[in-house]
């Protein structure tokens, strides 16, 4: 009878140590996948933000170069529109008396 209760004690041990030793091995499982995780997030994270400081810059940039574009655009069309005036005037002479010759 002592042999089966020492028995049943040192049994019952074994399957508490095994059943801990199980709940450390998943906490510490957890653990990792957790902090592994966490890296993860961070990670993309960080990613997210020079892609979004990156875009920005790009985005800011191409619209500089489309002010640009339209503002030389629109002087060479002034100055086109100007000699055309300049060229129009030098065509017709002026006339500077009321009768005109023949």
């Amino acid at each position: 009878m002592f042999n089966s209760t020492v028995l049943k004690t040192v049994k019952a041990s074994v399957f508490t140590a095994l059943l801990l030793g199980a709940s450390a091995t998943v906490h510490a499982e957890t653990s990792l996948v957790s902090d592994v995780a966490n890296n993860i997030e961070q990670n993309i994270s960080a990613q997210m933000q020079d892609m979004m400081t990156k875009a920005q810059t790009e985005l800011s940039l191409s619209i500089q170069a489309q002010m640009s574009e339209m503002l030389f655009d629109m002087e060479t069309e002034q100055q086109v529109t100007n000699e055309q005036l300049a060229a129009e005037n030098k065509e017709q002479p002026l006339v500077t008396s009321a009768v005109a010759k023949d």
